[in-house]
Order: C-alpha cells, then structure tokens, then sequence
C-alpha cells in the first residue's frame, strides 16, 4: 500500500492510496439535513481517494473505528457503486468485511455515509 496525502485536499480526506480495494458495493451519503456532510457528496479528484475513519454495524465509533478508503463513487449521486478497503488493519476481527456488511463511514464522530458490501474480493 502506498499512502500520499493530497497538497490542498486535506479537508476533503483525499489521499493517493495505491494497492487492492477488495470491498465492492454501494455507498450511500447522507444529505446535509440528515446530519451529513454540509457540502454533500465529496468530489472526485482525479487518482486519489476518501480516507475517513468507519466502523462495521454493529460497532460504533468508540468501539471499532479505523482508517477506511473509499474511491470510483459518482459525485453527482447520493447513491452509487463504489470500492472500499481498509487502511491499515486486516479484514477481520472486529473489522471484518463480508458480503452484506455496512460500513458506517464519519467524519470525527459524525456519520456521513454508509457502504453496504456486495462483493469482497480476493488478494491478488
């Protein structure tokens, strides 16, 4: 994995994040008044991803928060295919990742999103 932050995208959580997404599903934002992110949808910037703290349902933010990577959603939609993968640790434990998990993703400790995993892929 390589990790590269972004010179100006900071804020927006945007990395260069290189290596496997193995997560495939559907990430669905919250909207502004639903308590999500002020400005809606993240854009996309070219090459990089959203890295922003999750935890998989039924875990919460004090209990099992880590660094998790989003990347290909549709910034025009409030609901769309996506990839996803951990940043740092395994996919187990209490960060397991199967097929019809929800990964609930926030900023700090507000949830902004939520990515419902059809798919998990192998190594490669």
């Amino acid at each position: 994995v390589t990790v590269q932050a972004s010179p100006g995208c900071g804020r927006l959580g945007s990395m260069l994040i290189e290596g496997h997404f193995p997560f495939i599903g559907e990430v669905t934002w919250l909207a502004p008044q639903e308590g999500g992110r002020p400005a809606g949808v993240p854009p996309v910037v070219e090459g990089l991803s959203y890295a922003q703290v999750a935890h998989v349902l039924p875990r919460n933010v004090g209990n099992g928060s880590a660094s998790f990577v989003l990347r290909g959603w549709d910034p025009e939609r409030w609901r769309s295919r996506a990839e996803g993968r951990w940043l740092l640790v395994e996919n187990g434990g209490d960060h397991l990742v199967v097929p019809g998990s929800v990964v609930i993703i926030t900023e700090g400790s507000r949830p902004v999103a939520s990515f419902r995993v059809d798919e998990v892929l192998p190594p490669p």
